[in-house]
């Protein structure tokens, strides 16, 4: 089975080290709220992580509604008064929901039908795909072999790279000795 040490499929993190280190200090520092207000973006960034060489991003945080207009679409900031956002967020501390705000640019087309969606941590469910990967993958056991006796002259050699340094003793395919080699 695969470990956590093989890595078969990498994470990015979402935040920088110093980043990081401003949410340590603000946490202390702020209330809930307050916390909350200030880093409520992250919720509208991707989640990227690299599985088999091949880059991916994960953005559940968007009106999944397949009647609304802002049905898919990522979070923006509208170039009008005021600065109206896609969406906002709303609900009590426990249950959050993205709400679809009315579009100040339209003039015809579909319809902004106020749609309400839960929201996920776009980082945590990247997470949780790579332990099922983890957990779902077979690794070759990698064998360590040893061909020679400590002090032997021909001790860089094995069967993989120089296999005429061997020979075969008896009638086992299997079977392989150390050939005495000229010194």
């Amino acid at each position: 089975m695969a470990t956590k040490e093989d890595n078969l499929l990498e994470v990015l993190s979402p935040l920088s080290e110093s980043e990081i280190g401003d949410r340590n200090k603000d946490y202390d520092i702020l209330t809930p709220k307050q916390f909350g207000t200030k880093y409520k973006d992250l919720l509208f960034a991707p989640a990227e992580f690299t599985w088999n060489g091949i880059m991916h991003q994960i953005q559940y945080n968007h009106c999944s509604n397949p009647f609304c207009r802002y049905q898919g679409m990522p979070q923006t900031k509208f170039a009008t008064k005021g600065k109206p956002t896609r969406y906002k967020l709303t609900g009590t501390s426990n249950h959050k929901s993205i709400k679809c705000n009315p579009d100040p640019t339209r003039v015809t087309g579909e319809a902004v039908l106020g749609c309400y969606t839960s929201t996920l941590s776009n980082w945590s469910v990247a997470q949780e795909i790579q332990r099922l990967v983890q957990i779902n993958s077979v690794q070759d056991k990698e064998e360590e072999y040893e061909f020679h006796k400590e002090g032997c002259i021909a001790e860089e050699f094995t069967p993989f790279i120089k296999s005429d340094a061997f020979y075969k003793q008896g009638k086992s395919k299997k079977q392989i000795r150390n050939a005495t080699l000229p010194v």
